[in-house]
């Protein structure tokens, strides 16, 4: 993150409503902005074919307000600039979204 000038995320976290209620683990989260990376490993290791679970998690995610950048370790390991500049947009665009719902972030 820091060769990409990028702010430093909460590594490996789990996501929680106040109440209790898990939300699942994401990969790297911003929690000024509420953005969260989840890095998919295909089910059956072809691209374009994640495993339901992650959608859902995803999804669910996305409804509470969640910016979530879904990608995968190739797209990470073959092209970091577009991934970056991704995040740094997400990041940006985060500043004029309406606060989304609270959690609670839980070390890994």
């Amino acid at each position: 993150m820091y060769a990409y000038a990028l702010p430093d995320p909460l590594w490996n976290v789990d996501l929680k409503l106040p109440g209790g209620t898990p939300l699942g683990r994401v990969d790297a989260y911003w929690t000024e902005q509420c953005t969260a990376v989840l890095l998919e490993v295909p089910a059956d290791g072809g691209p374009g074919n994640e495993a339901p679970a992650c959608a859902a998690r995803r999804d669910h995610l996305e409804r509470l307000g969640i910016t979530v950048i879904p990608m995968t370790p190739r797209e990470l390991r073959d092209d970091p600039d577009r991934q970056a500049t991704v995040i740094r947009t997400a990041l940006l665009a985060a500043l004029d979204r309406d606060p989304p719902a609270y959690v609670v972030v839980l070390p890994h």
